[in-house]
Parts: C-alpha cells; sequence; structure tokens
C-alpha cells in the first residue's frame, strides 16, 4: 500500500516547456496552463507540481515522497497527493486511470467521464442523493482481472463548484462531508466496472438529455480520450495501456450521455442514467432519450 511522506525541502523547480525532454509528461488544466510535468530518472519517477512540490516514488516501493517548501499549505499537498500523484504511480504500476467520477449501484459501479466542467461531479453527487454510493471524484482507477474491468477504490474527497453546492443546499454537502474515503489506502476494493457514460452537453438540443450506446471502435476511441498516464514514450508501455482499454470497451456497455446544461435539467438527466444503471443492456436497446414533458 502506497502512503505519502511530506518532509520540507526545496522543490525541484521546473524547466522551461521548450527545454524539456520529449519524455517527459506534461499535464494541463482546462485552460490550458501548464500545472504538472512528469519524468522518469534511473529507478525513480517524478512528479512535479508546479509551484507546490515534487513527488518522487518507484515502481515497487510503498512510499511517495513530497519535498516541499516552508510556505507550501499541507492541504494542498494532501489534494495534490490525492488527485494527482497516487493516480500516476499506481498507473505505473500497471492500473489504468480515467478523468471520471463514479458511484456504486448494486450493478456494480458507473463511471462518469467526460471534459472538464462536464457535470461529472455534480452528476455522480446528484445520484448519490439519490442512494447511489459515491465511488471517486473526477479520478477513477481500475484493472483487468480475470477477463474483467475492475475498478479500484482510491482516496478521494467530493469537490463541488460553489454553484452546484448551492444548488443541492447546506444539508446535503454535510452529508457529502462524510462521504468521501480521503484517508483509505489505495487498492483497499475492487468492484465490477457495470457500465460507463461520457458525459456531453448538448446546448442546442431539442431534448433534455438523450442516451445512446456506443458501438465498439467508437466506445474504445471515446474512453481512450479520457485516459491519463504518467509517461508512455516505451512501446510495451503503450502496448499495455491500449490492450487495457481496448478490454475495458470490450467487456463495458459504454454510452454517450448528451445533456441540456442547467440544474433545471438535473433531474431528468439523474433519471437518465439511473435508467442505464437498472437496464438490461443485453435485450438490445441500444438509446433512451428522456420526455421534455414528463
Amino acid at each position: 500500500m502506497m502512503r505519502l511522506s511530506i518532509k520540507h525541502a526545496e522543490a525541484m523547480v521546473p524547466p522551461p516547456v521548450p527545454a524539456l525532454d520529449p519524455p517527459v509528461e506534461i499535464w494541463r488544466d482546462h485552460a490550458g496552463a501548464i500545472y504538472a510535468y512528469g519524468e522518469i530518472l534511473g529507478e525513480e519517477c517524478w512528479m512535479h507540481v508546479t509551484g507546490l512540490a515534487s513527488f518522487r516514488f518507484t515502481l515497487d516501493g510503498d512510499e511517495i515522497a513530497a519535498a516541499i517548501t516552508d510556505g507550501a499549505e499541507e492541504e494542498l499537498v494532501q489534494d495534490a497527493y490525492r488527485r494527482r500523484v497516487l493516480p500516476m504511480a499506481l498507473q505505473v504500476r500497471g492500473r489504468e486511470i480515467l478523468h471520471a467520477s463514479a458511484v456504486n449501484s448494486h450493478a456494480g459501479v458507473t463511471a462518469l467521464c467526460g471534459a472538464s466542467q462536464a457535470g461529472k461531479s455534480t452528476i455522480a453527487f446528484g445520484l448519490s442523493c439519490r442512494g447511489h454510493s459515491l465511488w471517486g471524484d473526477d479520478v477513477l482507477a481500475f484493472e483487468i482481472s480475470n477477463g474483467k474491468a475492475m475498478a479500484v477504490s482510491l482516496p478521494f474527497e467530493i469537490r463541488l463548484r460553489p454553484s452546484a453546492a448551492e444548488f443541492f443546499g447546506p444539508e446535503a454537502m454535510a452529508v457529502s462531508a462524510a462521504a468521501g474515503t480521503a484517508e483509505h489506502l489505495p487498492g483497499v476494493e475492487t468492484v465490477p466496472i457495470a457500465s460507463l457514460c461520457v458525459l456531453r452537453r448538448a446546448d442546442d438540443s431539442a431534448v433534455p438529455v438523450i442516451v445512446r450506446r456506443l458501438p465498439f471502435a467508437e466506445a474504445f476511441s471515446t474512453i481512450l480520450g479520457h485516459a491519463c498516464w504518467f509517461t508512455i514514450h516505451d512501446s510495451e508501455g503503450k502496448r499495455r495501456v491500449i490492450d487495457h482499454y481496448l478490454d475495458l470497451a470490450a467487456r463495458t456497455p459504454i454510452f454517450d450521455v448528451a445533456f441540456k446544461p442547467g440544474f433545471e435539467n438535473l433531474p431528468v438527466v439523474l433519471d437518465a442514467i439511473e435508467q442505464v444503471l437498472e437496464e438490461d443492456w443485453s435485450s438490445g436497446l441500444t438509446n433512451l432519450q428522456a420526455d421534455p414533458n414528463p
């Protein structure tokens, strides 16, 4: 089990972008700004979160070490560890990481993928208010085990945008404060992935939400666009990632969920996704469309 240790020392300063070597992986936020970069130096993997800390881990060690400056807030370091660094450390060790929130129901875990600000956390939290347990926020780890796609538990805290927190209200937010597993170790639990929804805003849609099951080729290319990895500049690493996502697409029902944004439409969006959770997709059904006037 991997654990974080923090040492107050000068964090490494990232070199200018043009000086970065090809093996260096760069991560950017939704505005295009660099928030971190990663590299492998000998037997050590380094992930530098700009202006905060440099994290170091190895392929077989149990420790993720963080070098931080005296001015860095430890709470921000812990958040970067949970959301950014720990998932990459697991990916290096053979798991895969999706940019997704997730809920857990009787059928298994349903992942909610999407671009930044697509509503992943809001919809996951909305489903949790209807009795589905939160499994993760913004990051989903999985592995292929015995021919099945299995979600791997990660420590997390739900993080909603202010507008969403205001919509759900203080009582719901109080419940959410106890819903995360920020103190849990990674990999404590594995659960089958029952389905995967790719969220997509459709401002001009005539109906609040349309759910369409994706055929294999489209499903594979779509979810690969939401994959995260530390660095895969070697052919073996690329092959492993592609094989795992091919297995995920082949073994898991994957859906495009196109919806009109706005909190007024959230209940019908949740209804449609709950139908995905309950539907027997082996029956051949391929589309769901919400009635704009139920």
